[in-house]
């Protein structure tokens, strides 16, 4: 199940001290202060019946970067992900990566699949 539509649609004009927000699959490049990144990180057939998959799901992990307060971000992602229908299964460790100057943290996020 391809989740990035999902996950675009979710956070499409999300906003952070006013300033919106870069949101991509996998890799940004970009040089803004407070980016988001996400990928699948694992897609599975969960359900068969007849030997056929009926039911699957998705877990992904969006991952926020910022160089500034990103404590309301962070609420506003999980919220608006939440609302789009994923699960929420939790989200750190909050780090700071002393190489680049970003704070970092990963969002763990779920989605089932009814289509299989």
């Amino acid at each position: 199940m391809n989740i990035n539509p999902l996950v675009l649609s979710a956070l499409s004009g999300i906003t952070s001290g006013g300033k919106a927000v870069s949101v991509t699959p996998i890799v940004y490049t970009g040089a803004e202060t407070t980016y988001i990144t996400f990928y699948t990180l694992l897609d599975k057939d969960d359900t068969y019946a007849d030997d056929e998959p009926v039911q699957g799901s998705v877990t992904a992990t969006i991952d926020i970067f910022s160089k500034g307060n990103y404590k309301p971000l962070l609420a506003d992602v999980k919220a608006r992900l939440k609302a789009a229908g994923f699960t929420i299964q939790g989200s750190g460790p909050e780090i700071y990566e002393k190489d680049t100057g970003f704070y970092h943290v990963p969002v763990d996020v779920y989605l089932e699949d009814c289509n299989g």
